[in-house]
């Protein structure tokens, strides 16, 4: 009896061995490929949420990259909590810490999760222009953080008031870029290239190249 091929896409944990591509594993390929992660996606009900976001399509892309910067914005929020509230840094300060802490798992995630491309990363086509736009990023809720963090000061408010003041405009700013960003990567830095075009869900981790 012949046997119907089944879909697959970059939404599901890619199979792809590291050295196949002659990458390295990091620390995002071995959360990926943990046994709790594949757990996770092995789930009917994960796997049927993720139904929209499968293939490479732009709808799938944007959907999958919507994903990556919720984890993005989840780990630089929470560094911009901690360093504002807790070490009583200043919004500017917290801010960069904050970028500088989810920046590489977006690009892992985008990059390999998003957009499906394995084999090594290209330093000018890839990595520098995402960087780039990652510090225009930064500038921008640079500009919106220490306004918020002034006004904070100007008005007595301190503690957990002011780190939420810092955090809301950090999060505006990002925003604003926010579907630049999409169209920018998905037409300019990862249009070409070679794809991952069959990754399965519960595989062993996404390969790791740079």
């Amino acid at each position: 009896m012949a046997t119907t091929p089944v879909e697959r896409g970059p939404s599901d944990p890619v199979t792809t061995s590291p050295s196949r591509h002659g990458g390295r594993v990091t620390t995002i390929d071995r959360l990926v490929g943990s046994r709790p992660a594949r757990r996770f996606f092995a789930n009917p009900l994960v796997s049927r949420a993720l139904a929209p976001a499968r293939g490479m399509g732009s709808l799938a892309k944007f959907l999958r990259y919507s994903m990556v910067s919720v984890v993005a914005v989840g780990i630089s929020e929470l560094v911009i909590l901690v360093c504002a509230w807790l070490f009583h840094l200043s919004g500017v300060a917290s801010n960069a810490l904050g970028a500088a802490a989810s920046t590489p798992a977006a690009f892992e995630l985008n990059r390999k999760w998003a957009w499906g491309k394995t084999g090594k990363s290209h330093m000018w086509k890839e990595v520098v222009p995402f960087w780039s736009l990652t510090l225009a990023g930064l500038a921008a809720s640079t500009v919106t953080v220490d306004i918020a963090d002034h006004l904070a000061k100007s008005n007595h408010v301190v503690g957990l008031d002011r780190a939420l003041a810092i955090m809301g405009a950090s999060l505006f700013a990002w925003g604003v870029v926010w579907v630049i960003k999409f169209v920018i990567f998905n037409r300019l830095v990862f249009a070409s290239g070679h794809t991952e075009a069959a990754p399965q869900p519960g595989g062993t981790g996404m390969a790791a190249h740079h």
